[in-house]
């Protein structure tokens, strides 16, 4: 969501109870953004539709490839950080990307977003 170069923004309040605030502060932090961009781009950002005219059950087909694939790379590169003795570079990677994820969808047991 970017902003026409001539608008000014506003300081907003915004009311939360310490466990949600902490929930947006990790989730902000994991996307690399500031807490008032992240929650802005949340929740004014597009909306995410289902494209028209696909089943969903073709685009659950389409993730899972995409899913397998992921997970093939995934291997081949620890793999080779393994071989060359950087295993704990894919450990920290490894983390990082599950901030990401944590930050971008809940997890199980999660509050919606």
């Amino acid at each position: 969501m970017e902003d026409a170069p001539d608008v000014r923004r506003h300081p907003r309040t915004v009311t939360a109870t310490d466990t949600e605030w902490e929930r947006i502060r990790e989730r902000a932090r994991a996307a690399g953004m500031q807490i008032s961009r992240f929650i802005c781009h949340r929740a004014a950002g597009p909306e995410r539709r289902p494209t028209p005219g696909v089943a969903p059950e073709a685009v659950l087909a389409r993730l899972e490839r995409i899913e397998t694939a992921v997970l093939v790379l995934a291997e081949v590169e620890r793999q080779r950080l393994a071989e060359r003795g950087e295993a704990e570079g894919w450990e920290a990677a490894s983390r990082r990307v599950a901030l990401r994820l944590r930050a971008e969808r809940p997890v199980a047991g999660d509050a919606p977003p």
